[in-house]
């Protein structure tokens, strides 16, 4: 991306201009486009021409003529989109209306005038950024009908090359879309391509999500699923090809082997960086979703990435109706393990609490440790403090179970998180026969507990019972050992809350 140009204008009145104006206006001379041409290189030039502007004397094609040379002009000395903008603002409402409709078509027409050659950098010419941010300006003083056709003008010269421009004057891209709004995020559905940088095509994504009426984002996430299925198609393979082989012939030999290989590895970083990352800020249109969920629920070794991104961009997307499929694929032992893992998550935003059954026996599993500390958070959350009498039972019992910590601090913390906070289920786990129960009770208490709880948890001080499983460290190995870390924790916890002073209750 290029860094931004500096278009700040030199000159903050219109004051010495009018005084040329007044000047202009007494010669009794005629002024014709001859003239306005001519002033434009002239150090008294501009004054001249936004005295033309304002001056009712003059006709408004003449009028407006100056108004968009103004903006052509190539000068250091004078910022002609500045002057412009100012001159318009000062003119009466019938003048202005009139001179904007004019200057409109003239900035479109700047706009698109090509270059006389093309930079070496592919940079657009400096006329066509001054008059994009020109038409910018003049948005705000145009009447609906031609505030709409600049609108379509602007986002569509960012959209022939929304990487190279995107930053190019004094509005950025995403500046210009948020300051137009909905009827940019319009335009810009139309410039969704396959071919598009992936960086792009994501961006183009975020902003209609962000600013596009319903209608809008749902024609955007149409054609989004079809650049998705674009891309897997074999004529887009081709065009890669036929990219990468015109880039080894310029530095040289081309390896077919290695044109096959570079082009599959493009492919996988189109779909993968590009059409699945900008599905995700419209994953919450119906045929998106879908998709999505369609990507997940393929088989093949290859695709895991591609199946967990999917996943990844239906983030805070789904709803009950997807549950069904969200399940499916988190309880598939035959899915990879990071495939499940976001399967899990988006259950979980679901919240609906039809996935409780299917998540007792994870829960009950005294085997796999990860999937029943998963199930476990799962519940809870979805559940609530009601469904803690019956966690707390199903938990595995057996004598080879084991825990690790952070099994047993992750369920503390969702109980933290419950509302009402079960405060008195906790403490009574301090009474549980079972050492991982105690433990959970603990360490709920060093975050939400006062010092009124201090008594109850120093009884398990004594405690000789032996935590078992991974990473506990030294100064873990027994409850007993558990209980006065929680203890000290929870006291400095107290005494942070209360600003110092030892013995307070929490704030």
């Amino acid at each position: 991306m290029r860094a931004q140009q500096d278009h700040r204008p030199r000159h903050r009145t219109l004051l010495p201009w009018l005084l040329l104006g007044a000047l202009v206006a007494s010669t009794g001379c005629k002024v014709t486009q001859k003239d306005i041409d001519t002033w434009k290189g002239t150090r008294k030039g501009p004054g001249k021409m936004v005295a033309v502007m304002m001056a009712s004397k003059f006709d408004i094609p003449l009028r407006t003529y100056a108004a968009v040379e103004l903006v052509e002009m190539e000068r250091q000395d004078v910022d002609g989109v500045a002057e412009m903008q100012r001159a318009i603002q000062k003119l009466d409402a019938d003048a202005r209306d009139k001179i904007v409709e004019g200057l409109a078509d003239g900035l479109i027409a700047l706009m698109q005038k090509p270059p006389a050659q093309a930079s070496s950098d592919g940079a657009p010419p400096a006329y066509q950024v001054r008059a994009k941010d020109a038409a910018f300006l003049l948005v705000t003083s145009a009447t609906p009908a031609v505030r709409e056709k600049l609108t379509t003008a602007v986002v569509s010269w960012y959209t022939a090359d929304f990487n190279g421009r995107a930053l190019s004057g004094n509005f950025s891209a995403e500046q210009v879309v948020r300051g137009l709004g909905s009827s940019a995020a319009k335009s810009l559905v139309d410039a969704l391509s396959a071919k598009l940088p992936q960086q792009a095509l994501v961006k183009l994504a975020e902003l209609i999500g962000q600013l596009g009426e319903p209608a809008v984002k749902q024609r955007a996430g149409h054609i989004l699923v079809e650049i998705e299925k674009e891309m897997e198609g074999a004529p887009f393979l081709e065009w890669l090809k036929s990219q990468i082989t015109d880039q080894m012939k310029a530095g040289g030999k081309v390896d077919a082997k290695r044109v096959e290989s570079a082009a599959e590895l493009n492919r996988n970083n189109f779909i993968e960086t590009g059409a699945l990352a900008a599905m995700k800020y419209l994953a919450d249109q119906p045929e998106v979703t879908a998709r999505l969920l369609h990507i997940a629920s393929l088989k093949e070794a290859k695709l895991t990435d591609r199946r967990t991104r999917a996943l990844q961009a239906l983030e805070g997307k789904v709803g009950s109706a997807q549950l069904e499929e969200l399940l499916g694929l988190a309880l598939d032992p035959a899915n990879p393990t990071s495939v499940r893992d976001y399967a899990f998550d988006r259950v979980g935003d679901v919240h609906d609490p039809k996935a409780i059954p299917a998540m007792w026996p994870l829960v009950q599993n005294a085997e796999d440790q990860r999937l029943r500390w998963r199930a476990g958070e799962l519940v809870l959350a979805i559940g609530g403090s009601g469904m803690l009498p019956e966690f707390f039972a199903k938990l595995p019992s057996s004598a080879s179970v084991a825990y690790e910590p952070e099994e047993l601090d992750g369920y503390a913390q969702r109980m933290t998180q419950m509302s009402p906070l079960p405060h008195e289920l906790a403490v009574a786990q301090l009474h549980s026969p079972n050492w991982w129960n105690n433990v959970i009770g603990l360490d709920y208490l060093q975050r939400r507990g006062s010092e009124a709880d201090v008594a109850e948890m120093s009884a398990l001080t004594h405690s000789s019972a032996a935590t078992k499983g991974k990473h506990w460290d030294d100064n873990q190995t027994t409850v007993g050992k558990v209980a006065e870390q929680a203890i000290a924790a929870l006291r400095e916890r107290v005494k942070e809350e209360s600003g110092g002073a030892p013995g307070s209750a929490p704030k």
